[in-house]
């Protein structure tokens, strides 16, 4: 049986499938820093989707949560990436998709130019006679959208029974609206659980932010813009040490009724590399067919047998004094020390223990995750 690969990087069109996908993540998860693109997973298994047919198909829509019109659908992601091209001044985004095709087979015509309209993928014939060449060619790829985040995403093991991958790379790097100082940045406890506290690099900045105490949530947001960009990092800090699970069930589609104020920041530095493999995730989630030897994509690759062999999403991400920088991949200022002024004068917010963090804009989740130990 051949395969086809979904490879998903991470360095939404709907917060639906987003939301439950994350939910299951995270709690698998739970104890693991946490960096995930959702949206990169959605578009990577919609591009799988626009070749499927029947039972495959049906459980694919469903837990994507698509039209049954696939023509909507390439309208959906056509204007979705349509409007990320160019929109960012001084943040980087970027969105890519290809596909790499084995040599020895082919595309159904109609796929390939679904997939090159709406997507904007581009697909490329490969030879798999030397798999370390077949696997150099799809890590250049990948290492050249997420600018040099994410090398490997493939393995020369991996190319032998290869039909067909697709790939899927988000890429962000944006500078804070304001700068964090890193006069001020010292290390201090964070405290993972009652029991125990580890030691950060914490930063430090007083500024004005959107900002609240959400009780619902039980937890402190907080909205931290990015520099001539439309995207933010947001903050969510739970009340209790161990209170990051809760919250981050009750996140997904919850208003936002932030207020501008003035905020004594405290926020550590913070690396995160994440790497798993989603088929089980996505067998819980309904989608089962794909993986079986019965699975029918006999409207992406012509005269041929072809199950999903894999679904590898990578993701990074890196947050200091001066911004972000994020990438994931699916296959398929002046400042003062905070604690020198009037603790009236401001609202305090001090992010020593387990928090959950998106980069968004209006629209879109692009990056969601959570931070647990800076071990």
């Amino acid at each position: 049986m051949k395969y086809l690969c979904l490879l998903l990087l991470a360095t939404s069109v709907s917060c639906r499938f987003t939301d439950d996908f994350y939910q299951l993540l995270a709690k698998k998860n739970a104890n693991k820093n946490l960096i995930s693109s959702p949206l990169s997973v959605e578009i990577a298994l919609s591009m799988a989707y626009m070749g499927a047919r029947g039972k495959t198909a049906q459980e694919m829509r469903q837990v994507l949560k698509l039209p049954e019109d696939k023509k909507q659908v390439a309208a959906k992601y056509k204007d979705l990436l349509t409007e990320l091209e160019g929109r960012e001044k001084v943040a980087i985004l970027s969105l890519a998709n290809r596909i790499y095709v084995n040599n020895n087979f082919e595309l159904v015509p109609g796929y390939n130019q679904i997939v090159k309209d709406s997507f904007k993928a581009e697909a490329e014939a490969i030879s798999v006679a030397d798999p370390n060449k077949a696997a150099s060619i799809v890590n250049k790829w990948v290492d050249n959208q997420t600018g040099g985040k994410i090398r490997d995403i493939v393995e020369a093991k991996d190319m032998s029974d290869m039909i067909l991958i697709i790939l899927n790379a988000i890429y962000f790097k944006g500078q804070w609206a304001f700068i964090f100082n890193p006069k001020f940045t010292q290390k201090e406890d964070f405290r993972i659980s009652d029991q125990k506290s580890v030691p950060v690099e914490m930063m430090s900045h007083i500024g004005s932010f959107n900002a609240a105490y959400i009780s619902e949530l039980s937890a402190k947001v907080i909205e931290l813009p990015y520099r001539n960009s439309s995207l933010s990092m947001v903050i969510y800090l739970p009340d209790r040490i161990d209170g990051l699970p809760e919250l981050e069930k009750k996140i997904p589609g919850f208003p936002l009724n932030l207020r501008h104020t003035k905020v004594g920041l405290r926020l550590p530095k913070f690396k995160i590399e994440f790497s798993d493999d989603l088929i089980d995730q996505l067998k819980e989630m309904g989608i089962q067919d794909a993986f079986r030897r019965s699975a029918d994509f006999n409207d992406l690759v012509v005269k041929t047998e072809a199950q999903v062999g894999s679904v590898v999403h990578k993701a990074f991400i890196e947050v200091n004094e001066e911004g972000a920088e994020a990438a994931a991949v699916t296959q398929i200022g002046i400042g003062v020390l905070i604690s020198a002024l009037p603790a009236l004068s401001l609202m305090y917010f001090n992010v020593d223990h387990p928090f959950a963090y998106v980069i968004r804009d209006r629209r879109n989740i692009y990056f969601q995750g959570h931070f647990v130990n800076p071990e």
